[in-house]
């Protein structure tokens, strides 16, 4: 079977083979790049831990600590569970969530 023949049997599949990957592509793409963008950034102190970290900031993420704890080592590629003082890691709490806590006064203070 020739090229030309093969077109003309399978043109309309080849075309939509080819949009399909594409759009995949697009779509993959669109989906890693929005993940970094969505959640928040946060450096690391001396002292902190992954322990500390799920303390002030799982409730925020509607986890538990240990599954936060879990999605920071991943996200961040943190095998021994070590975090060093000046790091910048990727915590799951929104952006506009850390900057509406940081602005909250109670009228007793």
């Amino acid at each position: 079977m020739t090229l030309k023949l093969f077109w003309d049997k399978y043109y309309i599949a080849i075309i939509f083979v080819i949009a399909s990957v594409l759009m995949g592509l697009t779509l993959l793409f669109y989906a890693s790049t929005t993940n970094e963008n969505k959640y928040s950034k946060i450096d690391v102190s001396s002292g902190d831990s992954l322990w500390v970290l799920a303390d002030e900031h799982a409730a925020k993420a509607n986890m538990d600590k240990a599954t936060f704890i879990k999605w920071v080592e991943k996200e961040n590629h943190i095998n021994d569970g070590a975090l060093k003082a000046g790091d910048e890691i990727i915590i799951p709490v929104k952006k506009n969530q850390i900057n509406q806590d940081s602005s909250i006064q109670l009228a007793n203070e």
